[in-house]
């Protein structure tokens, strides 16, 4: 176990530490929230998933899926991030959950995604269904709402790292620096999102609504583009906002998702090439 200022963690990586980590989040009272993040490299379902960070407000537990493989969901993992009723905290849990599901087939579920948290404080609830709006990183939402200095120059600390080497995150042993990266992935989440917060019972609940969209956005696809249209910086408001109201039957050309007919213009339909309100924004 390491521990220093406001971090607390423990790296999982032997079956002893993995029935240790298990027993003691199973045995928190149900109503805990808990906060999760995935690392890799080329964090998604083409990509290799090699861990999995999950904390309670004072304690993370960084769990190594290249030492432990498999055995790591099956053992009781894969219990508590398909928990419905277990809420967990993450910021832009689509990749996390693309690589759970077609990696492992764990289905991830219970999600509050902060990322959206902070869309809706950002534009008052949701500002209606019309509109893309930028999203921003986990490390900015950081410097804006919270006072974590400590925890942005850790952040700051394993990108340099990780930009001198894409494969780090599945060499091992893995680096203090990485593991402080993935404590603060987790521990931070939990004074972001108390700093975002303001809820009432509607707001929850669209809240919740929107993270269900959220995991399944790039999980759901059976074929992934991998392009510009589908890895971009933007969010339509209507997944926020309740989503707009018709049957899904129309593709856009961008994305390749499908929409109710009235997401795109009479001239779009009528020769084709239509783009959905994000396509159209980054194009």
């Amino acid at each position: 176990m390491a521990s220093g200022s406001s971090l607390n963690y423990v790296l999982v990586d032997s079956e002893v530490k993995l029935d240790q980590s298990l027993r003691e989040l199973k045995s928190l009272e149900p109503k805990a929230l808990l906060a999760v993040d995935c690392e890799g490299v080329d964090l998604t379902r083409i990509g290799e998933l090699t861990i999995v960070a999950v904390a309670t407000e004072n304690k993370a537990f960084i769990f190594d899926v290249v030492k432990l493989k498999k055995a790591v969901f099956d053992k009781g993992l894969r219990e508590i991030l398909e928990d419905k009723t277990r809420e967990k905290l993450m910021f832009d849990c689509r990749n996390d959950s693309d690589s759970l599901w077609h990696q492992y087939q764990v289905k991830l579920t219970g999600v509050l995604d902060v990322q959206l948290l902070e869309v809706m404080k950002r534009f008052g609830g949701y500002g209606g269904n019309h509109g893309v709006v930028k999203i921003r990183g986990f490390k900015h939402c950081l410097e804006l709402y919270t006072s974590g200095g400590l925890a942005v120059n850790t952040k700051n600390e394993g990108r340099m790292l990780l930009q001198r080497d894409r494969n780090l995150w599945k060499r091992r042993p893995l680096s203090d620096v990485l593991l402080r990266y993935c404590a603060v992935d987790t521990l931070e989440l939990f004074k972001l999102y108390r700093n975002l917060k303001g809820f009432r019972g509607e707001d929850l609940s669209r809240l919740r609504l929107a993270s269900d969209r959220y995991i399944e956005l790039f999980r759901s696809k059976a074929v992934r583009s991998f392009d510009r249209y589908e890895n971009n910086g933007f969010l339509p408001l209507g997944v926020i906002g309740g989503g707009d109201t018709g049957f899904a039957d129309t593709s856009c050309s961008g994305c390749r998702r499908l929409f109710p007919r009235n997401e795109f213009g009479e001239f779009q339909l009528r020769y084709g090439g239509q783009k959905c309100r994000v396509c159209t924004r980054v194009r």
